[in-house]
């Protein structure tokens, strides 16, 4: 039986203005309409990931930078926390790892664009929001238009400015996630501007109903899961209604632990486009609630805001980091909603904090090559949603959602919800205004964006069952590159005679005129897909690599162990030597065994980590100083701390991921010393998978890398 699932889809009205006021003297080209953001009249489709650099030892920034470029972000976005800058008032310190001026630069060498967060207030799981401990004893009325304060704030925006003097932003936003300040808003960013500071775009978080002043854009998030709320939440339903394609925008769990009263959660703010600051390409871990979120469901609700009309996908966390001292961290001790550990900012993001890439980077990346070709059309198509739309908390129905402007489009799915088999649906036909696809069987977890109108070439392609995800001349043609649906057999119609060919990986069809080749299509499963790259507009296979367009390839981690790349030529797919590194295990000698799990404390009703470490089993590590591979763990427990001699060099909740201690965190230690509370905890803790039982290391290893260079036409 088939189901017919129609749409018709208008021709988008001419984009309105929005108000969007730019900096007095800024020449960028890049203003804001009701649709897109535009640079030169044109829309763009920014793609932004926060970045903390206070939180990346400075010899690890390019690395981490690089591979967010190469991940397929515009854009690196960065707090300026406070405390990190300026624990005793009048002492600011703008050195080594805190010298946000020489990140900047850095990013810009990159090739990414520039987004600053100035504050003063941040969140981010820092002590206070970031706000020194000093400012929050003054007992000044915090994040106010109260002159004591706001003089206070001009001081550190004055040394702020003196750093970032000169350097070109996309966008700047001040204080973060205040919610009844609009007033207040608008003063920080009149005296950011008084000291020299200037962007086309202002920025404010819009979530939770926020009042905001004119003339700033609205910025909106939405993660998979929730640290903030109890352990005993399962699920957040908040969160999973990000799963959805909607009209809807705010989130009314973000933050929702450090707001007062309900949150007021707003459809549409018109009007403004559809951007985005926060989704969640990951989720830290609280103690009372560890999270670890897979790759597919990163992908999954970043599929979703697409499909929900973003024009601007921003993350949050892009780049997992580690706190550059000690009592920095939202704690129970300061009279935070949540227990953090003091070092470690571990999200489980696409990008670790040495910079090796993670499941979910390769996944957006598939994502981020199609915004990279197709996004400026995608920019100027708004979505349309099916009166039958389900949302929260039905799971039956199917999540669909159309993007397009009238002639061309996407038909997006996003049949996937976390911790849930959602059903297959058998026999869609999708019929959007006169194009009709056929009829198909979408299985559980299916995610894709199926295009229909699709210039490519000379032909018109009018409907093709596997995602776009790049476009490069190959024969002296185009070649659309393309990931097929798992369980989804690829099938395309055009304007053109259509011949599928024989290839070494994937499918193939060629669209001719008149006996001429003037298209191809060449569609992958999904895991060559996710190892897809382009190096000077080649495309490259090179799984678990990053790939400059200058044809550096890197490897590290797990996709060093037996790394492979090859490269489309005219005649085929060709080989590329490969320089391994190579692995050494590590020897974990048993200094004391753990004792009982002890009993530990709670705050607000929610646990906190224990502060007794009597009962932690102790073992040690030889490592050579100076080796520069990353260390990486296989343990069990509960809570971890490593020591290189009386200073803390890492820390650690179990998730069931391997805890990795880049070589800045070693130092030029020779042995660390590796304490582990025993699992499982007494109080009451949230797991992803089975609690851990005991304390131990069952692997020290130093990964391996690898390296490959893309050969010059």
């Amino acid at each position: 039986m088939t189901r017919v699932h129609a749409l018709s889809v208008p021709t988008p009205a001419a984009a309105e203005g929005t108000g969007i006021r730019p900096s007095a003297g800024d020449d960028s080209g890049v203003d804001v309409t009701a649709q897109s953001v535009r640079r030169a009249g044109r829309p763009i489709f920014p793609i932004s990931g926060e970045i903390h650099y206070s939180r990346i030892p400075r010899e690890r920034w390019m690395p981490v930078l690089t591979a967010a470029r190469a991940g397929g972000l515009t854009h690196v976005s960065t707090y300026v926390l406070w405390n990190h800058h300026e624990p005793d008032r009048g002492r600011a310190d703008f050195s080594g790892g805190l010298d946000v001026r020489a990140f900047l630069e850095t990013a810009r060498d990159a090739g990414l664009g520039l987004i600053l967060r100035i504050g003063p207030y941040a969140h981010a799981e820092a002590r206070h929001g970031g706000l020194p401990d000093w400012l929050v004893d003054s007992g000044l009325p915090l994040r106010t238009n109260d002159p004591a304060y706001l003089a206070e704030v001009e001081r550190w925006y004055a040394l702020l400015a003196e750093q970032v003097r000169g350097i070109p932003f996309f966008s700047i936003q001040v204080d973060n996630e205040l919610y009844d300040g609009a007033d207040h808003l608008t003063t920080l960013r009149e005296m950011a501007e008084g000291f020299g500071m200037r962007s086309p775009i202002w920025t404010a978080t819009g979530w939770g109903g926020a009042q905001l002043p004119e003339g700033c854009l609205p910025v909106y998030g939405g993660y998979p899961e929730s640290f903030w709320v109890d352990a005993d939440v399962e699920p957040d339903l908040r969160s999973h209604a990000n799963f959805y394609p909607s009209p809807r925008r705010d989130d009314d769990s973000i933050g929702a632990d450090h707001r007062d009263g309900a949150a007021v959660a707003e459809a549409v703010r018109p009007p403004h486009p559809f951007t985005t600051c926060e989704l969640g390409s990951g989720m830290t871990s609280a103690y009372h609630r560890r999270l670890d979120v897979p790759a597919a469901d990163v992908a999954a609700i970043a599929m979703a805001k697409l499909a929900s009309g973003s024009v601007w996908q921003g993350y949050y966390m892009y780049a997992d980091g580690r706190n550059p001292r000690r009592g920095l961290q939202e704690s129970h001790a300061a009279d935070g909603p949540n227990d953090f550990p003091e070092i470690a900012y571990d999200f489980g993001a696409p990008v670790q904090t040495d910079g090796a890439p993670r499941a979910s980077w390769a996944a957006l990346r598939r994502q981020h090559l199609l915004l990279e070709r197709w996004g400026s059309a995608l920019a100027a198509m708004p979505a349309t949603f099916p009166d039958d739309a389900v949302d929260a908390p039905d799971v039956t129905g199917l999540r669909w959602a159309v993007r397009s402007d009238g002639a061309s489009g996407f038909v997006f799915v996003v049949n996937r919800h976390p911790g849930i088999d959602l059903p297959a649906h058998d026999g869609v036909r999708f019929e959007i205004g006169e194009t009709v696809f056929p009829g198909v069987d979408i299985p559980s977890g299916a995610v894709f964006a199926w295009p229909f109108g699709m210039p490519l070439g000379g032909v018109n392609l009018h409907w093709l069952t596997a995602q776009p995800v790049t476009e490069v001349t190959w024969r002296d043609a185009p070649l659309l590159v393309a990931a097929a649906t798992a369980g989804i057999p690829p099938q395309l119609s055009a304007d053109a005679d259509v011949v599928e060919v024989g290839s070494s990986r994937g499918r193939m069809w060629e669209l001719a005129r008149d006996a001429r080749v003037v298209a191809r299509v060449l569609a992958l499963d999904e895991a060559d897909a996710d190892a897809v790259a382009l190096a000077g507009g080649r495309l490259v296979w090179a799984p678990g690599a990053v790939v400059t367009d200058d044809g550096a390839v890197t490897f590290a981690g797990d996709a060093a162990a037996a790394p492979r790349v090859e490269v489309l030529h005219d005649d085929g797919w060709s080989a590329v030597d490969v320089a391994l590194g190579h692995a050494a295990d590590v020897a974990v000698t048993l200094e004391r065994s753990a004792g009982a799990p002890p009993t530990g404390a709670e705050h607000g009703g929610r646990a906190s980590i224990p502060r007794a470490w009597d009962a932690a089993a102790v073992v040690t590590l030889a490592i050579e100083p100076g080796d520069d591979r990353t260390l990486r763990l296989e343990w069990t427990g509960d809570v971890a701390r490593a020591w290189a001699g009386d200073r803390l060099a890492a820390d650690a909740l179990w998730t069931g991921r391997p805890w990795r201690i880049p070589a800045e965190a070693r130092g030029d230690a020779a042995e660390l010393r590796i304490e582990i509370l025993p699992g499982p905890p007494h109080g009451a803790v949230r797991f992803p998978a089975q609690e851990p039982v005991g304390a131990a290391v069952t692997r020290a290893e130093l990964e391996p890398s690898a390296k490959a260079t893309i050969p010059r036409r």
